[in-house]
Order: C-alpha cells, then structure tokens, then sequence
C-alpha cells in the first residue's frame, strides 16, 4: 500500500465530497433554467454556498464559485485593484515573497498593467515583518495580498494584526487555500475583503474553488459576458463539482496535529532541519531538509519506496529552480534546494510516519552521494 503525504497539493476526495458529486451527476438540469430540473440543479448549488459559506464564516450571497483557488486568487487580487483604481484609489499592491504562485502571478500581473508592486519583508521564519509592512502601508493605497498560511512552511501570519495595519487605507485579500478545512476562517472574514479557498486542498474534487467577497466590496470582474455568480464569474456552474465542494466543506475535521508531530520529531531525530519551525504552523506541514541531500532525489527515491510528498507547490515542484520561498528566508540556493514539504491529512497512520522514518536513513544516504 503506498503512503499518501501531500496533502498540501491535493487531498483524496472525501465521501462526503463523493457523495455531494454524486447528486451533481444525477441532476441534469441547468441551474439557469427555470423548469424542474433546473430547480433541481439550482437547489444543489444554494445548498453547497451555504454549507461554503457556514466553513468560511460568511453568508451564502458572499461566496462565488470559481475553478479553484488560483482563480479565486486572481479574481480577488485582481478584481480589488481594478476596482480600487476605478475609484481613484493609488495603484499599488502590497504582498510578501513568499506568496503561492497563484498570488505571486495575479500581483506580477497587475505590475503589467502599470500597478507598483512591493514585497514586503519576511523574517528567516516567514513571519511578515510587521514594521516593514506599516512603513510602506503609510499613507493608503490600493491591495494587500497576502496567504493565511504558507503552501511550503504551513506558518500562520498573524492577519489580524496584518489587518489592523492596513485598515482602513487598503482593500485586503487573503489567500486561505491551506488554511481551510485545517483552521478557523471566521477570522479571516472578520477582517478581509476577499477571502480565496480550493475544495482538492480539503477533500472535495479538483476544479473549484470559491472567493469570498465582503457584503458591498465592489471587485472588478475579468470575465464579462454572463450573469453567473452575480456577474463575478460568468459560465454555466459545474454544479457536479460545487455539489462536492459543498459536502466537503460540511464534514467533519480530522485532527493531524499529533501526528505532524510524531513526524517532525523523528525528522529531527535523523538529522534534519525544520523550515519555519520558530513561528506558529498549521498542524499537518513540515518543510525539512537533510544537509547535502537534494529535495528532489528524496522525494524520487521515496516515491519508488511508495511514500508521495513533494518538495514544495504542486505547479511548481517540477522545476529546478530553488523555493523561492526558502530564498526569501535567507536561505542559499543549495539550502533550498534541500527541501522536502510533509503535508499529513485524514488518511495517514502511525505505522505510516514510522515507516517513513523507518526508510529514511537509507535514501537520505544515497541522495548525499548524489549531490
């Protein structure tokens, strides 16, 4: 039996995901219609916003379904500072290094549509730095973006604190791919305006996601043309995927923490390094590292074994290139090509983390003359 740990890129679909799908494929309406089976259709899609919206902290007629988390980033990044610049407000976007792609790109893009984009500081743990942060926030502007926790290290960056800094001046998003289904997100609604979560990070299927918007934000939508998702995201609703996200997002949470921990200690038992390991973490993550041993020669040689982890974001792993993440920590590029990213869920055992501890010794031997 081979040993899932990768949670972090996507999680095994979950029976109630399963079978919240299941009743998508049985409904064969459009949710646009108006007749018998498209009320049907309809009727699953209000059931999965509100069971969205009962994870997030928010109401039903906040929430609009996406693709998934990237574009649910991209439509919250984007979406803010097309509508803040439509206000006249400075077109300037605030957001850290260490951000997932997904945020990375929606900010690098707005840089090409003439917005200023400033990253700002993390310390060697990846915590803001909140005085950088209140340095460049002076004054006001237009977007910060900024994740919950980080895809790589599992840190938690204090948003409270991020937002009271920024408040009022600002519009916030925030990026809560990894956070949701691991940690509360009522938090995070108390204090954003657009708020990012994917169901595949929480056991419902790949392909779609959902963007919180506070009541009276106005975000400036891409995709003209529809009047679906009250014009934020035109197209006729995969309501086979929202059905599943909907039941993914209402079952019940398996705590990992315990678990994390079994691991992280064996982990530093053999010698490794724990990426982050200074600041607060969400309880399923460990980003560690053997000295002289490359991330991707570990995770090859586990993967064989029949353990998958990965050495950081999934639409990035396949690349050579450092983390970027672990660069802006301060690590050299040899140091950061060294990481391999745990991410535990529901699925994973005991005998699991000690098998993996068990098989360890002998790959991180191997992948050092390989260096």
């Amino acid at each position: 039996m081979r040993i899932y740990m990768d949670y972090n890129a996507t999680a095994p679909l979950s029976t109630a995901a399963r079978l919240g799908a299941l009743e998508g494929l049985d409904e064969p309406g459009n949710p646009s219609s108006i007749h018998a089976e498209g009320r049907g259709a309809r009727a699953l899609l209000d059931r999965a916003r509100r069971q969205v919206a009962g994870l997030l902290g928010g109401e039903p007629d906040e929430v609009v379904f996406t693709s998934g988390g990237t574009e649910a980033d991209s439509l919250g990044v984007v979406g803010l500072a097309m509508a803040a610049r439509r206000l006249g407000r400075p077109a300037r976007v605030l957001t850290t290094p260490i951000e997932h792609p997904a945020v990375a790109g929606a900010a690098d893009g707005l840089a090409d549509l003439g917005f200023s984009v400033e990253r700002v500081a993390v310390d060697a743990d990846g915590r803001v730095d909140l005085d950088d942060l209140r340095t460049r926030a002076a004054g006001g502007g237009g977007v910060v973006a900024i994740g919950a926790v980080n895809h790589e290290l599992g840190i938690i960056q204090d948003v409270a604190a991020i937002a009271a800094i920024v408040r009022p001046g600002w519009l916030l998003h925030v990026d809560a791919v990894q956070a949701a289904g691991r940690a509360p997100l009522a938090p995070l609604t108390a204090v954003a305006d657009t708020v990012a979560i994917s169901a595949h990070k929480l056991g419902g299927p790949r392909g779609v996601g959902a963007l919180w918007i506070r009541r009276g934000v106005d975000v400036a939508s891409p995709f003209p043309g529809g009047h679906q998702e009250r014009g934020r995201r035109p197209g006729t609703e995969d309501v086979i995927g929202v059905a599943g996200f909907g039941g993914a997002a209402a079952a019940p949470r398996t705590e990992v923490s315990a678990l994390a921990a079994r691991l992280e200690a064996g982990l530093i038992a053999l010698g490794a390094r724990v990426h982050g390991a200074n600041a607060p973490r969400i309880g399923n993550t460990i980003n560690a590292a053997f000295a002289g041993a490359r991330g991707d020669a570990i995770v090859i040689a586990l993967d064989l074994a029949g353990v998958a982890v990965s050495t950081g974001a999934a639409c990035t792993s396949g690349s050579i290139k450092p983390s970027p993440v672990l660069l802006a920590l301060g690590h050299p590029p040899e140091r950061a090509r060294e990481a391999v990213r745990f991410s535990l869920g529901a699925g994973n055992t005991a005998d699991e983390v000690d098998r993996v501890l068990s098989i360890l010794p002998a790959i991180v031997a191997r992948a050092r003359t390989q260096h």
